[in-house]
């Protein structure tokens, strides 16, 4: 329903009814260039704007049949000219009838009015790992060791089966989705399609994902599998250590970590991509030594920053010696005359 105070429609300015039927839009105006009610190529209808991330802006929409996908919106800069449009959508074409469990594969790319390229695949619904690492620092938290290795397991089965047809191109955080089944690869080939000399630059201006590139992509070659294990070596320091470059940083000690998995973890992301795939087997079976079985409650809630308050009023009451809990003093109603 409408608020009451929503008499006229957004996008045409027409008066609006309770009683009349309404699409499933939003009233908010999403980032350009498309709005809420619009329409991509004429076949996919857009209900509201997602994030903008490295690679562009995503859009929740429904396509002609009612099911729910996203819309990858491809920045300007990343393909310029007609023939990069063109030969990344021929890049994407071959990926189109697939399917994978845990990877959301493009079903449909092309260029729509105005030069702009968009890349459609099925709506994951979850929460990116990036969004889930936030709450969890907000809160002066960190995964438990089990946790994290559910996360790289999920990762790591995920690109096995992604490597079979393509590599991902650009795993970070923002590509991981924890949804309630597990982890789920999106935005897999997108970045293996674009120049790689444009894409690098591009990728200069977000120093988040910075630290998940490999050497190799960073000097203008084109990602490919053993890229892709670099990122996963980046993504297991960021979530054991609270730094995705932890483990690639040469006499710096990794703190608590045996030295079998400390050098497992230094060879998955060793400049020389040959070492990588035989190190990832070696990470993920001595990390399970130490964490246990792998596990995501993917449902359970986040942490807030209401938690985070509270872990630091316990801190400071231990740092004095305080260690009973204040007593709630409810006052006493007056006494009736």
């Amino acid at each position: 329903m409408l608020p009451p105070a929503v008499r006229k429609c957004v996008k045409c300015g027409a008066a609006v009814t309770d009683d009349e039927p309404l699409a499933e839009v939003t009233l908010a105006r999403p980032a350009a260039p498309y709005a809420s009610g619009d329409k991509v190529a004429d076949r996919y209808l857009v209900l509201e704007a997602y994030g903008t991330g490295a690679l562009g802006t995503t859009y929740r929409a429904r396509d002609e049949g009612g099911q729910s996908v996203a819309v990858k919106v491809v920045p300007h800069a990343l393909l310029p000219t007609s023939p990069e449009r063109d030969a990344f959508v021929a890049a994407l074409a071959q990926l189109k009838g697939r399917a994978m469990q845990r990877v959301a594969l493009p079903l449909d790319a092309g260029v729509d009015a105005g030069g702009v390229v968009f890349v459609v695949s099925r709506w994951v619904w979850g929460a990116s790992l990036r969004r889930v690492l936030r709450a969890y620092r907000a809160a002066e938290r960190r995964l438990e060791p089990d946790q994290s290795l559910g996360v790289l397991q999920g990762v790591a089965s995920a690109l096995r089966e992604l490597h079979t047809v393509s590599s991902h191109g650009a795993l970070y955080p923002e590509s991981i989705q924890i949804t309630s089944d597990g982890v789920v690869l999106t935005d897999a080939a997108i970045a293996s399609a674009i120049p790689p000399m444009r894409f690098v630059a591009h990728m200069e201006h977000h120093s988040e994902v910075l630290p998940y590139l490999a050497p190799e992509v960073r000097v203008g070659k084109r990602g490919n599998a053993g890229a892709d294990l670099f990122g996963l070596g980046a993504l297991a320091a960021d979530l054991l250590f609270g730094d995705p470059m932890a483990c690639s940083l040469a006499g710096v000690k990794l703190p608590n970590t045996p030295p079998e998995l400390e050098e497992a973890l230094r060879a998955l992301v060793s400049a020389h991509p040959a070492k990588r795939a035989g190190a990832l087997p070696h990470v993920l079976e001595r990390l399970g030594r130490e964490a246990g079985a792998g596990s995501l409650p993917a449902y359970a809630p986040l942490p807030s920053p209401a938690a985070a308050g509270e872990a630091r009023t316990r801190k400071v009451r231990s740092m004095m010696g305080v260690t009973q809990e204040p007593v709630a003093i409810v006052p006493r109603a007056p006494l009736k005359k």
